[in-house]
């Protein structure tokens, strides 16, 4: 019976120490089959870990593009608030304006009859009874 060995993975030199050191009294079989063994473990944590970043990475992405999008809707939403705003300011400033100039016409409307009132009432004072 020939004794064949097949490696599974290759082991690193790290891997090797690490087995040496935890399994001294082992036999150099099971020392190499724990090290393919660790290295497995390394590998596929590796690519599980790759896979979460890519994850992660993908999760960001999208949650930049979301909070890009919520930003573009508020500023959409306050450019509309803003200009609703200016709007009433302007008509506000126009009813001001037309308030203003129909007190100030009234005023002159007043100041014209209490100035004819007052030359009525001078006149009235000052003719000559014949």
């Amino acid at each position: 019976m020939t004794n064949q060995t097949s490696t599974i993975a290759p082991v690193s030199e790290a891997t090797k120490a690490l087995v040496e050191q935890k399994l001294p009294e082992q036999p150099d079989e099971i020392k190499q089959k724990m090290g393919e063994l660790v290295e497995l473990i390394k590998k596929q944590a590796e690519s599980e870990l790759e896979t979460a970043q890519d994850m992660t990475r993908e999760a960001y992405v999208q949650a930049i593009a979301n909070a890009k999008t919520t930003l573009k809707q508020t500023e959409t939403f306050f450019a509309e608030q803003e200009q609703t705003l200016q709007q009433k300011i302007q008509e506000l400033n126009t009813q001001a304006d037309r308030e203003w100039d129909s007190f100030v016409a009234d005023v002159k409307n007043m100041g014209n009859r209490i100035d004819n009132a007052i030359n009525a009432a001078w006149k009235a004072l000052t003719e000559d009874k014949a």
